[in-house]
C-alpha cells in the first residue's frame, strides 16, 4: 500500500468513526458532511434505490423518530480499501434499539460502500445496506449473528 493510500485509509477510518457516532446520537448535521449530494444508496428500506443526499437524510432522520437515542450501532470486521481517490468499505454492522413505541430491534446488517474525495473530503457516493434472506421462507434473516 502506498504512503497516500495508508493515509487515506486512515482518514476513512476517522470519518467512519464519525459515522458512528452520527448514528448513534442522532446527528443529522454530522451524517450531511459524510455523504456525498449525489450518493445511489440501495438502502435496506424499499424502493430498490434512493438518489441524492436528501432521500438518505429522511432516512436517517425517519430511523431517528422510530427508535429511542442513543442507538447502540457498531460495525465489525470493518475493511477499507483504498486506491487513489476511490475506496470501498465492508463491515456487519449491529443495531440494538428500542423503538419509540415500545419494543426493541436487535440484528446485523451488511455494509458496503464507495467513497470518493471529493474536494479534499471523503465522502461516500454509494452505499448498500442489507440483510440476508431465508429462500425457502421467502423472509429476511434477521437472527443471524457473526
Amino acid at each position: 500500500m502506498t504512503t497516500d493510500n495508508a493515509v487515506a485509509e486512515v482518514d476513512i477510518r476517522e470519518r467512519i468513526d464519525s459515522l458512528l457516532d452520527a448514528v448513534q446520537t442522532g446527528d443529522l448535521e454530522t451524517l450531511r458532511t459524510i455523504f456525498a449530494p449525489n450518493i445511489v444508496s440501495f438502502d435496506i428500506e424499499a424502493p430498490l434505490r434512493h438518489l441524492g443526499a436528501e432521500k438518505k437524510m429522511s432516512n436517517w432522520e425517519q430511523v431517528f423518530t422510530v427508535f429511542q437515542l442513543p442507538l447502540e450501532y457498531e460495525t465489525r470486521d470493518l475493511t477499507v480499501l483504498v486506491d487513489g481517490s476511490l475506496a470501498v468499505v465492508y463491515s456487519l454492522n449491529h443495531m440494538n434499539a428500542s423503538l419509540g413505541t415500545g419494543g426493541k430491534i436487535d440484528y446485523w446488517l451488511r455494509w458496503t460502500s464507495a467513497w470518493q474525495k471529493i474536494d479534499g473530503q471523503w465522502m461516500i457516493v454509494h452505499d448498500q445496506v442489507s440483510v440476508p434472506t431465508y429462500f425457502p421462507e421467502g423472509r429476511a434473516a434477521m437472527d443471524l449473528m457473526p
